[in-house]
């Protein structure tokens, strides 16, 4: 016995077919690259963003610059051409990788050393610096954000506290390949290297 469709079972086989087509195509489409185009026209700028990574070579060319042998002077403010209020001699090489470094630092004129890694860490498109001084009182914790559009690194602590001081946050200045500065935020000091040969 056949039975006539009523209008809305009609609709639903219609819609059926339709459906079993888009999945045919879809999947023909998918070996074409379809799924691609797809994701790639549904992505935002800012999906695009973190992949871009637009720190990731100025970065990687801050830290390739810095492996080698450093004079490390220090000038205390108001000491712009005298002699250094303190020396050092750093040495930087690779850790595991050119975005991942350590450094030794003895100053001349004491025993106390200091040593320390400095990164680029990509997952967060930050600078990260760890630091150890064998007259201090703990460890120094540090992330830094990187100007694009100088080779200007300006780090704060990784946990900063109320009434964070100016003291603990810093500048890391590529002045050019030979020479760096490092500076507290409220200029109180400066310690400028230079590539020993």
């Amino acid at each position: 016995m056949l039975h006539s469709m009523s209008p809305y079972r009609k609709h639903l086989r219609v819609a059926g077919l339709v459906f079993g087509l888009v999945i045919q195509a879809s999947s023909h489409l998918s070996a074409q690259g379809g799924q691609q185009a797809r994701r790639s026209a549904s992505m935002t700028p800012s999906d695009a963003a973190p992949a871009a990574q637009p720190a990731l070579e100025p970065a990687r060319s801050i830290l390739r610059h810095l492996v080698g042998r450093w004079r490390v002077e220090i000038r205390f403010a108001g000491n712009f051409d005298g002699a250094p209020d303190a020396s050092a001699t750093r040495i930087v090489d690779t850790l595991f990788d050119d975005l991942r470094l350590q450094w030794t630092e003895v100053e001349n004129d004491t025993h106390l050393s200091s040593q320390g890694v400095l990164g680029f860490d990509t997952r967060t498109g930050r600078f990260y610096s760890t630091a150890m001084h064998s007259g201090g009182a703990g460890a120094e914790f540090l992330t830094g954000t990187m100007n694009l559009l100088e080779p200007v690194v300006t780090f704060a602590p990784m946990a900063p506290t109320a009434g964070q001081q100016a003291s603990e946050s810093f500048k890391w200045t590529m002045v050019d390949p030979d020479h760096f500065i490092w500076a507290p935020l409220d200029r109180g000091w400066r310690a400028v290297l230079t590539r020993e040969q």
